[in-house]
């Protein structure tokens, strides 16, 4: 098994484990500097007759975006920095069986979701809209597939890379788990409003950031779905020391839940069970659990077909 090149000694590991933590906090720092920008870029093509819902978009999901948007850019000198030469120096490799694992991760995701949707819609839950927007699935899929490739190319790619030539795999795993699901539920707080948009504002809201661990409804419903999506996928990226299974998992799963908040209206709420969004609470937990069983049979089934030969 290919494995991510790791330095030898201790101080050599700590020091590699600084520059990743310096990494982690220049992301949040560059984000809120970019927040602002984004927000009047935003805006000004909002004005312009283009995507027009951006004038509609609060300066929060700017920041959200921002954080996402640094982490990206950042990626690259801190590889530069840590010296890696290429991405089997991540712990991946080309894969010849790349397009079965994207389509397979897909389906799995998926049809999973859709199922316990379904079964939200037969309780009353939600309820179908009157007018159902066909073409609108179009632009929900392109968002999906954009999602995934995106978050799993830096997440379980860049990310998880970084991690493991410091730490073992399942350390790793769990760190880069946890940062996944922190970026996606550190948001800052709906009732902190930024009238007038300024250099700083972005700065005004990192201390509101991380109001909602203080919700323990909250933490257990939502913090946890999105902690077993990024398991699952850093797993499926283990095993396989690829990312198309990871990418298919997590479109299918983006897919289904942006699908679903167009076609039905939610009628009822039952945290920590149902929360009032299709991936939160502890159903989709145990929805997701179960599509990562499939998945680690339908790897070991494939597994049993025969090792195949890499992709150069």
């Amino acid at each position: 098994m290919a494995a991510a090149r790791r330095p030898g000694s201790l101080a050599a590991r700590v020091k590699e484990l600084g520059k990743i933590l310096t990494y982690l906090i220049g992301t949040v720092l560059l984000g809120a500097l970019l927040a602002p920008p984004l927000y009047w870029l935003g805006h000004a093509v909002a004005a312009r007759g283009f995507l027009t819902f951006l004038a509609e978009t609060d300066f929060q999901k700017f920041f959200n975006r921002a954080i996402l948007v640094a982490a990206i850019v950042l990626v690259w000198p801190t590889a530069k920095w840590l010296r890696i030469g290429g991405r089997r120096e991540l712990g991946l490799e080309p894969d010849a069986r790349w397009r079965s694992r994207l389509l397979a991760g897909f389906l799995i995701a998926g049809l999973v979701v859709a199922a316990m949707a379904a079964v939200y819609v037969a309780l009353g839950i939600y309820e179908w809209k009157k007018v159902l927007p066909w073409n609108a699935l179009p632009q929900v899929l392109l968002s999906a597939v954009v999602v995934g490739l995106l978050e799993e190319a830096l997440f379980r790619g860049a990310m998880l890379g970084l991690f493991r030539r410091s730490l073992p795999p399942l350390a790793a795993l769990l760190a880069v788990t946890f940062i996944f699901a922190a970026v996606h539920f550190l948001k800052p707080d709906e009732t902190v409003t930024i009238e007038h948009v300024e250099w700083h504002s972005g700065f005004i809201l990192l201390p509101h950031v991380f109001h909602q661990f203080a919700e323990p409804m909250t933490l257990l419903a939502s913090f946890s779905t999105i902690f077993v999506l990024g398991w699952i996928a850093g797993a499926a990226t283990l095993r396989t020391r690829s990312l198309w299974l990871a990418i298919g998992f997590h479109a299918g799963v983006v897919f289904v839940k942006m699908g679903f908040s167009k076609f039905t209206k939610r009628k009822a709420e039952h945290l920590p069970w149902v929360g009032d969004q299709l991936q939160i609470g502890l159903v989709p937990v145990g929805a997701l659990v179960v599509a990562g069983v499939i998945v680690w049979w339908w790897l070991q089934r494939e597994e049993r077909t025969g090792p195949l030969r890499r992709a150069d």
